[in-house]
């Protein structure tokens, strides 16, 4: 089963770090592409407004050999990056573990990726490469993917799930709430207490699986930096 990790890792660690460079704030986001060739995130949306000064100070970085827009709308442009055989680094450690970035957005102060590893052990190699290059990086978010129609989505269990859709139905969220936690476990069958639980970890984990999924910064420690001696414990 593959592996979703997101992490983050300081802007200037990246080879596009040069943005820091650019007068104004700037967030270049990945336009994802199918895998076809051993080609790593060759493009990104730009603010349209800072396009020029971005091309500039991408070709200055050592590992690009070309940028160029190549596609534009009203507020933002699609730049091309063409790396030469200088890069290394987080990129070329995410080619060597056959990773696919399935995401990815760059500031002046960090980029967060997140990278789908086809087993934990190319995530903990992938890992151990980028210590070995004194790369820092922040483990944000770490999950197993999920088939279709898996009993287990949005990091929830079956029982979780259950719970936050009857909690919802029966107007647990509303202002004011139109049940309590007894009530609702008198209706499932379970005390009040693993209600309490249940709900807090289920809402915990469906909002580390979706608003914080594409979110840059904070987020718990899941044996990143004790590399990977241990692999996420199931939800309860």
């Amino acid at each position: 089963m593959s592996i979703i990790a997101t992490i983050a890792v300081p802007a200037a660690e990246f080879p596009l770090g040069a943005l820091a460079d650019i007068d104004e704030d700037v967030t270049l986001t990945v336009e994802t592409t199918v895998p076809t060739s051993e080609s790593i995130v060759p493009y990104f949306w730009a603010p349209a407004s800072a396009g020029d000064a971005i091309i500039d100070s991408i070709e200055d970085e050592p590992a690009v050999s070309t940028a160029a827009i190549v596609d534009e709308t009203d507020d933002h442009v699609l730049v091309k990056v063409t790396w030469n055989d200088r890069v290394n680094g987080v990129l070329e450690s995410i080619r060597e573990r056959d990773a696919i970035v399935t995401s990815a957005v760059g500031t002046d102060a960090q980029w967060t990726f997140r990278l789908r590893f086809p087993s934990y052990e190319d995530l903990s190699a992938f890992y151990t490469n980028c210590v070995d290059q004194g790369i820092s990086m922040e483990l944000v978010q770490l999950h197993e993917t999920v088939s279709p129609g898996s009993t287990r989505q949005f990091g929830l269990t079956t029982a979780q799930r259950e719970l936050i859709a009857a909690a919802y139905r029966a107007g647990y969220f509303d202002v004011p709430r139109r049940t309590t936690l007894v009530e609702l476990g008198e209706r499932l069958e379970v005390s009040d207490s693993a209600v309490s639980q249940r709900l807090r970890r289920g809402l915990a984990a469906l909002i580390d699986s979706t608003v914080l999924a594409e979110q840059s910064g904070g987020g718990s420690s899941t044996g990143l930096e004790d590399g990977f001696d241990t692999e996420p414990e199931p939800d309860q």
